[in-house]
């Protein structure tokens, strides 16, 4: 396997980072949105999403080309459940906030680089 790319580097280690931002986010929503109204069940979501998406990051750090496949779903996931926040009362800024790292992983997953590296 040839070394792995700065690029796909950056997105593992954003992984890791929008998962526990996602995580703290999530349990913060659960709390104060009492455990069964819509944002807690937003929050919800967003835990769970932001535990794959740990994992995620250490099977791009390992260089797995299923975790790329996994990291593009659970970063455009991650995207759509912040944009829906912003119906359920979240500010606009608060959104761009939690989706600006997804977005950048997600450019970062298909350059050129991180194609040949995973094998696509």
């Amino acid at each position: 396997m040839p070394n792995r790319p700065l690029g796909v580097t950056l997105v593992a280690i954003i992984a890791w980072l929008s998962g526990f931002f996602q995580i703290v986010g999530a349990i913060f929503a659960i709390v104060f949105g009492l455990f069964i109204t819509w944002p807690a069940i937003l929050g919800w979501l967003s835990l769970i999403v932001g535990i794959i998406t740990l994992a995620v990051g250490v099977g791009l750090w390992r260089g797995r080309p299923t975790a790329r496949t996994i990291a593009a779903i659970v970063f455009t996931v991650t995207i759509i459940l912040e944009a829906v926040g912003l119906f359920s009362g979240e500010s606009f800024w608060t959104v761009l906030g939690g989706a600006i790292l997804p977005i950048i992983g997600l450019i970062l997953l298909y350059t050129r680089d991180a194609r040949a590296y995973f094998g696509s």
